[in-house]
């Protein structure tokens, strides 16, 4: 017996519905694939929750650095608006600079970094990301939520410094897969920005 309410009909050209609406093999595979990205990277690529915190916009390591700066003169006056710790999330910053240049603990699988490198390619378009503030590099080892700061501060600023000066072959990102040196720089300068965007200071001069 034919069910008509759940008869669909498929050409060459379209998929058609019992509901008679006709899409385009074409448009149907450009959804299929943004709902894939999506449920991939989450809704970070639209831009939800830029508009809190401080929105920064890191391209290069120096900007890192120089904000670096500016939090560890003002360290008396941060106020931490994220799941992490100040020296959680310096650690875990510098965690991801290392990993770059030693390679990381564990990574994706093919087909989802395949996918989320269309995340990355986004967040480049946009200039920024965001990302799940309180997610760990996978299986690396865990982050204490308290530990001594000067420790933390000094060693995110060697991580920059040694990512810099770098001159051998960068190892895959756990998600985003090969990057190119720049891209990388990209990459780190985008983590930074975000968990930085996430903190302001009590000083309300320092923040901008």
């Amino acid at each position: 017996m034919k069910n008509n309410n759940s008869q669909n009909v498929t050409t060459s050209d379209s998929i058609i519905g019992s509901d008679s609406l006709v899409m385009s093999r074409k448009s149907f595979l450009r959804l299929t694939a943004g709902v894939a990205v999506t449920a991939a990277v989450g809704t970070s690529l639209t831009g939800c929750g830029a508009a809190e915190g401080r929105q920064l916009t890191f391209s290069t390591i120096d900007e890192v650095l120089s904000e670096l700066d500016l939090m560890e003169a003002n360290v008396d006056t941060v106020i931490m608006d994220q799941p992490y710790s100040l020296y959680k999330a310096l650690t875990h910053m510098a965690q991801s600079l290392e990993y770059s240049m030693t390679g990381y603990p564990k990574l994706d699988s093919p087909v989802v970094r395949s996918v989320k490198k269309i995340g990355f390619l986004a967040f480049k378009s946009q200039g920024y990301m965001t990302h799940d503030l309180a997610a760990p590099v996978p299986d690396a080892p865990a982050i204490s939520d308290e530990g001594p700061l000067d420790a933390a501060f000094l060693r995110l600023r060697n991580a920059c410094n040694d990512f810099q000066v770098h001159t051998g072959a960068l190892h895959p990102h756990f998600s985003y897969g090969v990057l190119n040196r720049d891209d990388w720089e990209l990459a780190h300068s985008f983590h930074c920005a975000n968990h930085f965007s996430k903190l302001t200071y009590s000083n309300a001069a320092t923040n901008y």
